[in-house]
């Protein structure tokens, strides 16, 4: 049995890699620098016992003027340019809904693809910009081995089209922080808090942060020190991506199969009770006349999951995996239900869902702080999606499996409750021309002891692999001086596997 770690463990061995990133930093070795702060900030995401790190948005302040220095410039900002800072670069997240609203504001914006131009799913989103007049689309690629290089450029680009604004779709360990730090106060930043769920880098650079949800609203405000005056809400909606439909298996195909979809990063359906997955069981053990589809990334670890899962209810061509579907929008508009996660669940794949008019069947946890399907739908429409009690979900898988006439209506409810693109455009030109929230800033109580049990159970549970992941990055030495707890366990662990030979 491999030794596990505790929380702690994982603390120590962050402060380690912390002090290695201070370190490089104070000898003048900005690569080395960022290289540390990026796998800080992943262990970070990964555990999420912090939501925001004082000492490195100082540290990643400092590399910023230390790289734009000589070029810090102010700048006379343009009231009608807008940047549009995008790390995704794929149709599927946030890109096309905040362009055609900043289009349909008469804004001139600057497009700023930040992945490098061999990414594949830059086909998925550029050409589309590129076809829209009044979009200038420039491509900066930031990576571990070019982001020194390519800070001043971006820094450069951003002063030489002098926006007023910059909206940030950013990932949480993005590589744009030390050029967004170096700019003039003068240009308003606002990020799309589109990660509020994680550990995330740049919070002290940013103007206004833009929430989606009430949970993302606690968060900021009590673990992230965002100020209740920087947050402004706004729901989105998501965008059809065009993809033609690629079909299901055969099985789905059946005449009298109803096709429950359903799919995430594995982290999402994982907790030890593994209620996710009961409720799955329940369903194939019910209801003969059901498929169940589930798309997820195919790592090694998920893959062995899901197989076993399989084999041991010999669900054999009833609970099918699917790799990612670039045409999830086709996927959920000829699926008859979808099933949200548990214990955590994705707005987007429910908003596509709703879109779609599909119905959703979704169990939260009792209290769960991060119960988004209501959050993120219910905008024109108040009504119960969610449930929290077993076996009301199955009441409502009941109905919705068994009546047709029900599923079509509670699908098409879903549809004109969610927000819409007039209402987007609308609420996003209101927003940047008066920083006033369109929509009300509410918030809710947060359980932070739940979730922080909960990301720590894949650890336990063995989905991560921590020790050799964090001993690695700090090396024999480091590690016995920075992490000693975790030094003497990975030593211990060594002496076990050869005995075990």
């Amino acid at each position: 049995m491999p030794l596990k770690l505790t929380i702690s463990d994982i603390k120590e061995g962050y402060a380690g890699l912390k002090k290695l990133a201070q370190k490089a930093y104070r000898k003048g070795d900005l690569k080395l620098a960022m290289y540390y702060i990026q796998h800080c900030s992943v262990l970070a995401q990964q555990f999420n016992w912090i939501y925001v790190d004082e000492e490195l948005e100082r540290l990643l302040k400092q590399i910023g003027e230390k790289i734009i220095a000589e070029n810090s410039i102010d700048t006379e900002p343009n009231p009608n340019r807008v940047i549009f800072m995008d790390d995704f670069c794929v149709s599927f997240v946030l890109t096309i809904q905040y362009i055609d609203a900043l289009i349909a504001s008469g804004k001139e914006i600057l497009y700023i693809a930040t992945l490098p131009e061999n990414f594949g799913k830059y086909k998925d989103i550029l050409p589309l910009l590129e076809a829209k007049n009044q979009v200038i689309v420039k491509r900066i690629p930031l990576t571990q081995g070019n982001w020194l290089e390519n800070t001043p450029e971006l820094y450069q680009t951003i002063i030489d089209f002098a926006p007023s604004q910059i909206l940030l779709h950013l990932y949480p360990n993005s590589f744009t922080i030390p050029a967004l730090y170096a700019l003039p106060s003068s240009i308003k930043t606002y990020l799309i808090n589109l990660a509020d769920q994680t550990f995330w880098l740049g919070a002290r650079l940013i103007d206004y942060c833009v929430e989606f949800r009430p949970f993302g609203v606690a968060v900021s405000r009590e673990r992230r020190g965002i100020q209740p005056y920087q947050q402004l809400m706004l729901p989105f909606y998501p965008v059809v991506d065009g993809n033609s439909f690629q079909g299901f298996p055969k099985e789905c195909e059946e005449e009298g199969k109803v096709v429950i979809f359903s799919g995430s990063d594995i982290y999402k359906v994982l907790d030890e009770k593994r209620m996710y997955w009961n409720l799955v069981k329940r369903l194939l053990d019910t209801y003969p006349e059901v498929v169940f589809l589930f798309a997820t990334k195919g790592d090694n670890i998920g893959m062995q999951f899901l197989n076993q899962f399989i084999k041991d209810n010999n669900f054999e061509n009833r609970f099918i995996y699917t790799h990612f579907r670039p045409d999830i929008d086709q996927v959920l508009a000829h699926t008859d239900i979808y099933m949200g996660t548990c214990p955590a669940s994705g707005s987007l794949m429910s908003q596509l869902a709703a879109r779609n008019a599909t119905p959703i069947l979704q169990y939260y946890y009792p209290d769960t702080p991060d119960d988004e399907t209501e959050q993120s739908l219910c905008i024109n429409d108040k009504f119960q999606i969610s449930y929290q009690d077993e076996e009301e979900f199955m009441q409502e898988a009941e109905r919705l499996i068994r009546d047709v006439e029900y599923r079509k209506a509670r699908g098409e409810r879903l549809k004109k409750a969610m927000i819409q693109p007039e209402q987007f455009n609308k609420a996003l030109e209101r927003l940047l021309s008066t920083n006033e929230s369109p929509f009300p800033v509410e918030t809710k109580y947060v359980d932070y002891k739940l979730l922080d049990e909960r990301w720590f159970a894949l650890e336990k549970a063995g989905f991560l692999n921590t020790m050799p992941y964090l001993f690695g990055l700090l090396g024999k030495w480091n590690c016995f001086k920075y992490a000693p707890t975790l030094y003497f366990k990975k030593q211990i662990q060594t002496i076990k596997n050869i005995l075990t030979i």
